[in-house]
């Protein structure tokens, strides 16, 4: 075991309430959101911008996360996101 591993047992029993998740977004929200980064407008998230969007939002690895999502939320496997997809995917439960 190294001294810098936290465990359960050595968090403060002081601390504060745990820090709660933000609310779902709603549907109106996630529609914005997809709009925001459909850089042509077709209605598809390609994985063009999907990097893209992964870049502006500063995670690491944009393009492999790119790939993560197509290949999580691309269920009828035409290579892009579709709007009803791209909902679908962010309520999924990330811990399943």
């Amino acid at each position: 075991m190294f001294p810098w591993t936290i465990h359960p047992k050595n968090i403060d029993k002081g601390c504060s309430k745990p820090v709660t998740l933000a609310a779902p977004h709603s549907e109106e929200q996630l529609n914005k959101i997809f709009d925001r980064f459909d850089s042509n407008g077709d209605g598809h998230l390609s994985w063009e911008e999907l990097k893209s969007a992964n870049t502006i939002l500063g995670m690491s690895f944009p393009g492999l996360r790119a790939l993560k999502a197509l290949r999580v939320a691309d269920e009828n496997r035409d290579g892009y996101i579709s709007q009803k997809e791209f909902i679908k995917l962010t309520r999924k439960n990330p811990r399943k």
